[in-house]
C-alpha cells in the first residue's frame, strides 16, 4: 500500500495561522513537526519542493515559513523572495546546516526574519521560532560567534595576509605584475611615470618578501586565483579590510537581539540596504583585479613545471 505524501495529507494542509515547513528531507520535517507540536504550535503545511511551496504558501497564509536554504529545485532565499512579492505579511526564516556568512547574507537580502541552524538543539530552535512568530528577528547565535571570532576554517580561507600590507596603489601594481606586465605597460595602464611604477614595484617586492618580478607574479596569481575559486567573490576575501569590517558590522546589526521591541519594516529595510551597500562597495573594489590566466613555461625545453621558469600571458 502506497503511503500518502505528507504535504497532501489533510492533517498537514490546514488553512489558517501556523507554520509551513520546506525541506527535502522527510526526517528533518518530521523532527520539526514533533518539536512544534509538543510546543503547541500547529503545522499549516509542508513540502520538499520549492516550486510546490511557492504555489501553496500564499493560499495557506501561515504565520511563519521555515525554509531549507538548499533544496533540489531552488533555494530558501528564492522562495522567500517569491513569497514576499505576493504576500509580504508572511514571515519567513531560512534554515541551514552551515554557519557560512553567505547563507546569512542571502537570508537578510531576501527579506527573511531570521536564519536557523540545524546544528542547534531543540530548545534554541524553539526559542528562535517563537521570536520570529512574535515579530522579532531570529538568527542562530552560531552566526554571531562566527562573525565576532572567525573559525579556523575561515581564517585558513582568507586571502594571504601579505596582500593586506599593500596600499591601494601598490595592490594595483601587484595585480598588473600578476598579469605579467612590464613597468612601461603598467605605467601606461595606470597613467603613472615609469619611475613611480618602479618605486611601487620595489615596495611590492619588499612587502611580499619575494626576490623578483617573476616570483611576485606567481605569488599574486596564486593568491587571487585561489580566492576567486574558493570564495566566489565573498566579502571575507576582500583585500580591503575596511570594507570587510563594514560588511561585518552591517551583519551584526541585522542579527542583533538586544532590542526589546520588534524592529519595524522600515528598520529592517534600512539595515538590509546598509548591508547591500557595503557588499556593493567591496565587490566594486575587486573590479579589474582578476588576473589573466598565466602559464609557467620552461625556458629550456618548453615543458611546464620543469627547470627554469618564466611567466607567459595567455590570451583569453
Amino acid at each position: 500500500m502506497m503511503m500518502a505524501c505528507p504535504e497532501d495529507d489533510p492533517q498537514f494542509s490546514l488553512a489558517g495561522p501556523g507554520v509551513f515547513l520546506l525541506d527535502d528531507h522527510e526526517i528533518v520535517r518530521r523532527g520539526l513537526r514533533q518539536l512544534l507540536g509538543a510546543a503547541g504550535l500547529r503545522i499549516a503545511g509542508e513540502s520538499g519542493s520549492a516550486g510546490v511551496a511557492v504555489r501553496r504558501i500564499p493560499d495557506l497564509r501561515p504565520a511563519l515559513v521555515i525554509l531549507d536554504d538548499d533544496v533540489p529545485d531552488g533555494s530558501g532565499a528564492e522562495v522567500c523572495r517569491a513569497i514576499a512579492a505576493v504576500a509580504p505579511d508572511i514571515r519567513c526564516v531560512l534554515m541551514t546546516g552551515d554557519t557560512d556568512e553567505a547563507v546569512l547574507i542571502d537570508s537578510i537580502l531576501a527579506g527573511a526574519w531570521g536564519c536557523l541552524s540545524k546544528q542547534d538543539g531543540s530548545s534554541e530552535l524553539l526559542r528562535l521560532i517563537r521570536r520570529a512568530l512574535a515579530g522579532h528577528t531570529a538568527y542562530s547565535a552560531r552566526f554571531r560567534a562566527a562573525l565576532v571570532a572567525p573559525s579556523d576554517r575561515r581564517r585558513l580561507r582568507r586571502t594571504d595576509e601579505k596582500l593586506l600590507t599593500l596600499t591601494r596603489q601598490e595592490l594595483n601594481v601587484a595585480i598588473h605584475l600578476g598579469k605579467g606586465m612590464t613597468n612601461r605597460q603598467i605605467s601606461q595602464e595606470m597613467v603613472l611615470a615609469e619611475k613611480s611604477v618602479k618605486n611601487l614595484t620595489s615596495a611590492v617586492l619588499r612587502k611580499l618578501g619575494v626576490a623578483g618580478r617573476t616570483q611576485a607574479a606567481v605569488f599574486i596569481t596564486r593568491v587571487l586565483k585561489s580566492s576567486e575559486v574558493s570564495s566566489g567573490g565573498g566579502y571575507g576575501f576582500s583585500p580591503f579590510p575596511n570594507l570587510s569590517a563594514e560588511v561585518t558590522a552591517a551583519l551584526l546589526t541585522c542579527i542583533n537581539e538586544s532590542r526589546a521591541v520588534p524592529p519595524t519594516i522600515e528598520e529592517r529595510e534600512r539595515n538590509a540596504r546598509r548591508l547591500a551597500d557595503a557588499l556593493t562597495a567591496t565587490r566594486a573594489g575587486w573590479e579589474g583585479i582578476r588576473p589573466l590566466p598565466i602559464r609557467i613555461r620552461d625556458s629550456a625545453n618548453g615543458d611546464p613545471g620543469q627547470g627554469k621558469h618564466e611567466i607567459q600571458r595567455v590570451s583569453p
